[in-house]
């Protein structure tokens, strides 16, 4: 079913939200063949890039709740595993860590994803070794879990010395070369090292509890063009500039608004001067597939 990129009417979007309940899969999809010829592939891509670029004035794509594969409709946010959205282009992940017994187990709400967070490092780890030109990002957000930020943070530490050298901690957005096979860390809780997440230099659009299917139509595309029409007008390299491209609410599981709004962010990213390179920022999605990343990084090359 294909969906125009005028605004849905209630009507229309309801409609479309129950025929497309099954998850068929739309929207963002690999640039055309004249342009892929400049376009790496995702696994190596950000090695073809200079070291000197900002990580701020590049186009990374991302997903939200990057782990999230089980407990049904209301809960599922991806169908890849980790490996898999690293070796289509992924390069920024949300990892939500639940406190339990002195380790992080990665939750979604109160549903375990079948992962604990030494297996997300090991993951990146190993992609990383293998592709010593890449660099990652990586939100650590507590979730399903109260224990004090002082706790949270010493586990996190146990993790950073478990892996030594793998996570890059400083409070400033660095260049591309100065993080090359390393994660940079985005703290979503107080105590933790690294780039603070709601802080001075990250711009943030997030606006992820929509209220209820009606409110959607109207409200979350406006609000995401908006922030990356922001994001190209921005010149700071000290400013990383993140949109969600993610919502979910009552009525409104996160497959059927990832499949709104996707055919609606193709457009946009169609009508782009792509051979002036703009840069979006980083932009996490739902339901990353194995081409849908190329769609976004690919306008870190004019293509």
């Amino acid at each position: 079913m294909a969906l125009s990129t005028r605004q849905l009417t209630r009507r229309d979007f309801t409609r479309t939200a129950l025929a497309l309940g099954a998850g068929t899969a739309l929207g963002l999809t690999a640039p055309t063949a004249a342009r892929a010829a400049a376009v790496p592939a995702g696994s190596d891509w950000l090695a073809a890039l200079p070291d000197a670029a900002p990580l701020a004035r590049l186009t990374l794509p991302g997903t939200h709740d990057t782990c999230s594969l089980y407990g049904g409709p209301i809960t599922q946010t991806q169908t890849l595993s980790v490996p898999d959205q690293l070796t289509a282009g992924i390069r920024f992940l949300d990892i939500r860590c639940r406190a339990i017994n002195g380790v992080f187990a990665i939750h979604h709400s109160q549903f375990f994803q079948n992962i604990f967070f030494g297996d997300v490092l090991n993951d990146c780890q190993a992609f990383l070794a293998q592709h010593p030109g890449e660099t990652l990002l990586m939100r650590v957000k507590q979730e399903y879990s109260t224990v004090s930020d002082t706790d949270f943070a010493a586990i996190f530490a146990d993790y950073q010395n478990r892996w030594p050298g793998l996570l890059w901690t400083q409070n400033r957005i660095p260049s591309l070369g100065e993080v090359r096979g390393r994660v940079v860390l985005l703290a979503d809780n107080r105590g933790l090292p690294g780039i603070g997440w709601n802080g001075p230099l990250t711009d943030l659009e997030d606006d992820y509890d929509i209220g209820t299917i009606f409110d959607f139509t109207g409200r979350k595309w406006p609000e995401v063009a908006a922030h990356l029409d922001a994001a190209r007008a921005a010149t700071d390299p000290q400013r990383l500039f993140l949109t969600f491209t993610s919502s979910s609410g009552w009525g409104l599981w996160p497959r059927q608004a990832s499949d709104a709004l996707n055919p609606r962010l193709a457009g946009y990213l169609g009508a782009l001067p792509h051979s002036a390179r703009p840069v979006l920022g980083t932009v996490p999605m739902d339901f990353a597939t194995p081409t849908s990343p190329a769609a976004l990084y690919a306008l870190n090359f004019g293509a």
